[in-house]
């Protein structure tokens, strides 16, 4: 894949809707940066890819080898048809692998779509995508939108040693018993004998959102119990599923920092958690996790209604 972006047919036997492809590129090593230094960041597509870049240039952030995207758009007209993963990728000097997720084919059959991708100082070997149970209500709209939710695992070489890094968007709009379902078929898919090191958008609202109403339903809940929010392991069984393949989630993520914040007319004690980071096999460097706001400058726009979460390991 060195020098070249290289189109990687997914196999269609195994996703319903279109044939996306996987988006891929290696770049030589970029030794300024530790792959185990790991950021996690729902672009929200990821428009403004110059500001994003900013964001990461800062002291806490300017060294991480590795970054795991959702919301990843490629050539989405409202999102100025940016092809992010690519253009960030080459920004910063790194490899990249992108999986569209969700989208549609042009009439010349160029992907417009949303989807996951893994940025890395290190070249990726032994892609993966793993296809995810689809758990929208289908009373919902965008229930036809074409595509299938998407994990993507790649392996790299850490210190003579293999890691797998991968990401994960889970659904929002469902109960947790289906995130909890989503994540067990993620796990079941990465490799047993390696450490493991996998981030996203893990949508642990708590609640189910799949329902009418459903926003109703959350603002009341926020307001009567907002701390569930922002500590959601007690009510989402997909933390569960990680400890039982034997991931730890406590010192690779901040306790309680919200990682969502929809307005800033919403209080912090109000916003969610939603993004997280957990690995196996390896170890969280003390103090390092952080939660990192996303705006390039303190009173600025945001650049995502997601902050960047941030985490270092030692294998």
């Amino acid at each position: 894949m060195a020098g070249q972006e290289a189109l990687r047919r997914a196999d269609a036997s195994a996703r319903p809707g279109p044939p996306f492809d996987l988006v891929a590129l290696n770049r030589a090593s970029v030794a300024a940066r530790s792959p185990l230094k790991v950021v996690v960041f729902n672009a929200g597509g990821g428009a403004n890819v110059s500001a994003i870049a900013a964001c990461l240039s800062r002291p806490s952030m300017a060294d991480a080898g590795t970054i795991l995207v959702c919301e990843a758009s490629w050539r989405v007209p409202r999102h100025r048809r940016v092809k992010f993963a690519s253009e960030l990728a080459a920004r910063l000097g790194m490899s990249f692998a992108f999986i569209p997720a969700f989208g549609r084919a042009e009439d010349g059959g160029e992907i417009r779509a949303v989807g996951n991708a893994i940025l890395c100082a290190q070249p990726l070997d032994d892609l993966r995508i793993v296809r995810l149970p689809d758990v929208r209500p289908r009373f919902l709209g965008y229930y036809r939108m074409p595509g299938t939710p998407t994990g993507l695992a790649a392996t790299i070489g850490v210190a003579g040693r293999r890691l797998t890094i991968a990401v994960v968007h889970l659904e929002r709009r469902c109960a947790p018993a289906g995130r909890a379902l989503q994540m067990e078929r993620f796990l079941g898919a990465l490799a047993a004998d390696n450490p493991v090191v996998i981030g996203g958008d893990l949508n642990t609202t708590t609640l189910d959102m799949g329902v009418r109403a459903a926003l109703v339903r959350a603002g009341a809940t926020m307001l009567v119990r907002p701390r569930r929010f922002r500590a959601p392991q007690p009510y989402e069984p997909l933390f569960e599923r990680l400890r039982g393949h034997g991931f730890v989630l406590d010192g690779a993520n901040v306790a309680r920092a919200p990682t969502f914040a929809p307005s800033r007319l919403v209080p912090p004690q109000w916003r969610p958690k939603l993004d997280w980071i957990a690995a196996r096999g390896l170890t969280p460097v003390a103090g390092s996790a952080a939660v990192v706001p996303a705006q390039a400058a303190r009173w600025g726009p945001r650049i995502s209604d997601h902050d960047f979460v941030v985490s270092e390991f030692r294998m």
